[in-house]
């Protein structure tokens, strides 16, 4: 779909495709020490994506990147064109997503300056388009069995590659996805455990469930901030804390992503969840007018 991107090099001619992405949650702007072979503004057919993607060699491995929020962070959880970036990344042949992310910990399993691997989610977002299947397109409405939401392969190499960096880490958890952009209430949180969540965020829905449905598979570097309200004591989360600690952790971020691009070299199969032909009539969909991004997308580019 050549039509469909906007660059100086063309991506067909080039020897080969990113077969992963890396999306950069809070913090993560760019890949640091990777070189950047281009960058594509690619139009979607649900409007622009959060930014440009670029591709870039990261540990000898061709990668996509995109950054959630944008490069100056200026896109809204509850305002992530969440289709569009998953849209764009399967364009470009991405079969395996790594999503990096800032959150909170519930419990006492999961302290602050610590990682996690969750394996579930629990969805609390509202006004979200959440799927690629609502009617609008002639795919049909595809059921997604979504009991286990993020991919069972890519959980075991990313909890190897913790495990390598010598990381504190659970490798399980269920996260609760708030709507953002403030921060959770008590009572908000305490219903939250109540209901199983470990760990919470703003943006761990519907990024999941998107990929699957594009038969990618998905993954979360989870890096614990705060602990949310202060339930061992601490003063509750503020953004300023949260950036804080995210700038000074990046290093160890980075090493965790590149530890599993390497443990990912030997390759990777995603997981078939949806009829390919379905995913190929949503990839040949038409990119939209400027002026037909659906709600939840974002009128420019920050």
């Amino acid at each position: 779909m050549p039509s469909h991107h906007d660059s100086r090099t063309s991506f067909d001619e080039r020897p080969s495709r990113p077969r992963i992405a890396i999306v950069g949650g809070s913090g993560l702007y760019r890949l640091a020490g990777a070189e950047v072979l281009l960058e594509r503004d690619i139009k979607t057919p649900f409007g622009p994506p959060s930014g440009p993607v670029a591709v870039a060699m990261l540990n000898g491995l061709e990668v996509a990147f995109l950054s959630r929020h944008g490069r100056a962070h200026g896109v809204a959880p509850q305002q992530i064109n969440y289709r569009a970036n998953m849209w764009a990344l399967k364009s470009l042949g991405v079969e395996a997503v790594i999503s990096s992310s800032a959150v909170g910990g519930l419990d006492a399993n999961h302290g602050t300056d610590s990682f996690a691997v969750p394996d579930q989610l629990i969805d609390k977002t509202w006004g979200r388009a959440d799927t690629f299947y609502d009617g609008t397109l002639p795919t049909g409405v595809q059921h997604l069995s979504a009991a286990d939401p993020y991919c069972a392969r890519l959980r075991h190499v990313l909890i190897k590659a913790l495990e390598s960096c010598g990381e504190r880490f659970v490798g399980e958890g269920t996260v609760a996805v708030v709507n953002g952009p403030r921060f959770a209430t008590r009572a908000e949180s305490e219903i939250l455990v109540a209901g199983g969540a470990h760990l919470i965020s703003m943006t761990q829905y519907p990024e999941p469930v998107l990929a699957a449905e594009l038969n990618m598979g998905f993954v979360n570097v989870a890096y614990v901030t705060d602990a949310n309200t202060g339930h061992d004591g601490s003063a509750p989360v503020t953004a300023e804390l949260v950036l804080e600690r995210l700038v000074a952790a990046q290093p160890r971020i980075m090493a965790v992503l590149e530890t599993t691009i390497d443990l990912l070299k030997a390759g990777y199969a995603a997981p078939q969840l949806i009829d390919p032909a379905a995913v190929a009539a949503v990839l040949a969909a038409p990119p939209s007018a400027p002026d037909e991004v659906p709600v939840g997308g974002r009128q420019s580019q920050p």
